[in-house]
């Protein structure tokens, strides 16, 4: 089973524990975005409109959850989906690899940051830096939650309902930069905003240190 094969929704929901209520409730909020999505021109054939899903999205819905846990407010999150999508989508290969990872979400009256590293410490200090702009006085609401929790309670979740789950919650960078025509085929006529801004992304760090 590969990364990308999609989940049934009924299964899916079972990932997330949420109902098809809440889980629908979700997505017209903006709390819930997939990774795959229909393509911008309408298609007659309905298939077209139903939701894709993939394992990696229910890593990506828990790590929500336990962000909210934390403290933060969906509400809040659901602004800086996003990037919090392509901070995750990019460290999914190192918890397949068994590391840990940590992602924090924190934000002030006007912006906010969301950043995945191996330690909470690291985190604090990266958003201390990423608001020092706006002043001494500015409050920071602060929030972090364990990536591969997130995934061992996926793989709890699917092993507790009979779900099969792919062996690695996301290609690496090499496979998918090797099949990136093969993907774009593979998901037509549906895209993936997500993937694309992560692909543009190594690139321009690949032609960094190429210069460099």
């Amino acid at each position: 089973m590969l990364p990308l094969t999609p989940l049934p929704s009924h299964a899916f929901d079972m990932l997330i524990d949420k109902s098809v209520a809440n889980r629908k409730l979700m997505k017209r909020r903006g709390q819930l975005c997939p990774l795959i999505v229909q393509s911008p021109e309408q298609r007659a054939d309905g298939l077209w409109r139903e939701n894709i899903f993939l394992a990696a999205d229910a890593v990506i819905a828990v790590a929500i959850d336990l962000l909210v846990e934390a403290g933060a407010a969906r509400a809040a999150i659901a602004h800086a989906m996003n990037d919090l999508r392509i901070q995750l989508v990019s460290r999914l290969n190192d918890i397949d690899d068994g590391k840990q990872v940590y992602i924090a979400f924190a934000h002030t009256a006007r912006s906010w940051d969301v950043i995945a590293t191996a330690h909470v410490r690291d985190a604090i200090a990266a958003v201390a830096d990423h608001f020092s702009e706006e002043g001494e006085d500015v409050k920071i609401a602060f929030f972090a939650a364990p990536l591969h929790q997130a995934a061992s309670i996926v793989r709890q979740r699917a092993s507790q309902h009979d779900i099969e789950l792919p062996d690695r919650f996301w290609l690496s960078p090499e496979e998918l930069d090797a099949g990136a025509d093969l993907l774009a085929a593979a998901i037509a006529p549906r895209t993936s905003p997500v993937i694309e801004q992560w692909q543009a992304m190594r690139q321009r760090e690949t032609q960094k240190l190429a210069v460099s």
